[in-house]
């Protein structure tokens, strides 16, 4: 009986090295008999490639179609030898999958941040961002820099709940490239950070105590998972942190994701995922911070927090989120989200910028 795969393999050979995303995530394009050609390389994990060389690759995302299947990725090179192996510690991350990781855990008795994994996270005076898409942290960097004049260390921790490589994501490099994100974390199974964390507790202790961040961002990596069901969506987890934060005493703010762009009503006004997570998963008052906007616009999202409970359970506040676009500007950005770009879904872009604003004065009255 043969037993069907749950992974499609295929061969093909390199025919360019198209690019890079940063230094451990190589773009390549393929000679395969595939309608995709362009595969991601992770040199950390199966050795390098060059041009020629015959490479097999998972091509089950695009196969699928799926949001995440521009890319094949290579699984390792046919024509090199394996690279050889230097441990660092006992971490493992992927653990008992093919592709399971040892890296250096900043945890870890190796580690020289160990001793300070036995003290709790000092919240005091800082402020942790959650947004629920990836795309949001570009602006919201670009908000909390531009409008304290690059004084404030933001750190991002990234979650395991989208892409696990951090490598994957262009927003953290072009941040990073541009001096806009100081540290990155990357929790649970995500890896490729300044500091690899087991947990989001020790990554927000990494964030905000040992690499002293006034500000943390929690977002997943790229790419969100939806079932089309309430509660069967990957961002839900953010809800799960905005509790433990907030039942620590810190102070956090939920980011919800709001736009009229989409051509999809439940994710109009305030999206039903960040509904879903603000109604039935917060269990504390949180600031809920939203853009001012046209009368239209407005009584769309008041109807919809009236409606699920949201007016009486969470502190509204409307601030002028439009300098978002200043900060932009100032710093030549053109983000988008789920293929838009500012002028396109303004009010998903406004609500960074309101986010930043309101967050601001907590960050640089330290």
């Amino acid at each position: 009986m043969r037993i069907p795969a749950w992974i499609e393999f295929k061969q093909g050979m390199v025919e360019q090295v198209v690019g890079k995303i940063d230094e451990t995530t190589i773009i390549l394009k393929l000679a395969i008999d595939h309608v995709c050609k362009l595969a991601v390389l992770y040199p950390r994990l199966t050795g390098p490639a060059d041009i020629g060389d015959r490479v097999l690759v998972n091509t089950t995302a695009s196969s699928l179609g799926l949001g995440t299947g521009g890319y094949h990725f290579v699984v390792c090179n046919l024509d090199r030898p394996a690279t050889p192996f230097e441990s660092r510690g006992h971490g493992m991350k992927l653990k008992y999958t093919p592709f399971q990781v040892q890296l250096l855990l900043s945890e870890e008795e190796e580690s020289p941040h160990h001793p300070y994994y036995d003290q709790p996270v000092d919240f005091r005076n800082k402020l942790v961002y959650i947004g629920e898409l990836h795309s949001m942290l570009v602006p919201l960097c670009a908000c909390i820099k531009y409008f304290s004049g690059s004084s404030v260390r933001i750190a991002f921790i990234m979650t395991d709940h989208g892409a696990l490589p951090v490598g994957f994501s262009r927003n953290v490099a072009l941040l990073k490239d541009k001096g806009l994100l100081d540290v990155t974390i990357t929790s649970g199974n995500a890896f490729g950070g300044d500091h690899e964390c087991v947990n989001i507790y020790t990554s927000l202790k990494a964030a905000l105590d040992i690499e002293g961040c006034q500000t943390a961002v929690i977002t997943m990596g790229p790419g969100i998972l939806g079932t089309g069901t309430t509660y069967g969506f990957s961002g839900l987890e953010l809800g799960l942190y905005a509790n433990l934060i907030a039942g620590l005493g810190g102070n956090v703010v939920y980011v919800p994701r709001l736009g009229f762009g989409d051509s999809r009503r439940r994710h109009r006004g305030i999206s039903h995922h960040s509904i879903t997570v603000l109604r039935d998963i917060v269990q504390h008052s949180l600031p809920l911070v939203l853009p001012l906007m046209d009368a239209k616009s407005r009584i769309r999202i008041m109807e919809q927090l009236k409606e699920n409970g949201l007016l009486d359970k969470h502190r509204i506040i409307f601030l002028d989120g439009a300098d978002v676009r200043a900060a932009l500007d100032h710093y030549s950005l053109r983000p988008t989200t789920m293929g838009r770009g500012l002028d396109e879904d303004p009010y998903f872009f406004y609500t960074l910028g309101a986010a930043s604003r309101y967050g601001l004065p907590k960050i640089t009255a330290l």
